[in-house]
């Protein structure tokens, strides 16, 4: 294998590794907002639950992007009568 080679291939891994840790650390970021705000709004009397647009208003995040994370989250469950509404895991 040529060296050009062999340096293509760690450019590619490089690459591949980073925009999969940036994907996660900005997954991780954006679901600590999503909780803070759930937690927060319990703790003031809120109901514990909230719609994902609520929710997207608090956290200058798009509805679709509230409810892409929260689907994927493992600490953001859904509320069982409302497929859009989220609460937080106790």
């Amino acid at each position: 294998m040529s060296a050009q080679a062999v340096v293509f291939v760690v450019v590619v891994v490089a690459v591949i590794a980073h925009v999969a840790l940036y994907r996660w650390v900005k997954f991780k970021i954006q679901e600590g907002v999503i909780l803070q705000f759930l937690r927060d709004a319990e703790e003031e009397g809120a109901p514990d639950h909230h719609h994902a647009t609520a929710i997207a208003a608090h956290t200058q995040l798009s509805a679709e992007r509230v409810s892409a994370v929260c689907a994927r989250s493992k600490e953001i469950i859904a509320d069982p009568e409302d497929g859009q509404s989220w609460r937080a895991r106790n």
